[in-house]
């Protein structure tokens, strides 16, 4: 493929990818808006459905045995996106500013995760003990996310499911 071909193919791919993920946000708005779900289970989605070729290319080089360029995707993935995603969002926006509770409540349990995970790569943990320390934090963690929020509201949990730092009192 000529150097002109791949550089039109890359732009007209950006270009599809960037109209595909504003119909993703606007679908899910109107869901979140319709079911009364959270923010945070709202990017949760996004997020799942973003990584989903992340997740896909790492699956397959662990099926074709190649565990290094595997754990590479995942690793170049989660440090992309964190300074991207942060880093560009704090540009754009001028500041992102959070509850306190929502940092030590997402922070606490990806945390949790993130040292399940490097044991279990590290040896010290077996695959499955991993995993279970994983779905012991994950899963509570996305039932948060997912209660509706008069729920949360109730139990004055909507601060570290909505994220915003101005006008909560919880």
């Amino acid at each position: 493929m000529s150097e002109v071909l791949s550089c039109v193919a890359f732009v007209v791919g950006a270009i599809v990818s960037l109209a595909t993920s504003w119909v993703l946000v606007s679908r899910l708005e109107r869901v979140g808006e319709r079911f009364g779900l959270t923010e945070a289970l709202l990017g949760m989605v996004a997020a799942l459905a973003a990584d989903a070729p992340e997740i896909t290319a790492s699956i397959t080089a662990l099926v074709h045995h190649q565990p290094t360029i595997g754990a590479g995707v995942v690793l170049g993935s989660n440090v992309f996106n964190l300074a991207a995603l942060l880093g560009l969002g704090a540009v754009v926006a001028g500041r992102i500013s959070l509850h306190r509770k929502v940092v030590v409540f997402s922070g606490t349990v990806a945390m949790l995760i993130g040292a399940a995970c490097l044991l279990s790569v590290g040896g010290q943990l077996s695959a499955g003990v991993g995993l279970a320390v994983v779905l012991l934090a994950f899963v509570p963690f996305v039932a948060l996310l997912g209660a509706h929020r008069r729920i949360l509201r109730a139990a004055r949990f909507a601060c570290m499911v909505d994220g915003v730092a101005q006008g909560c009192h919880c």
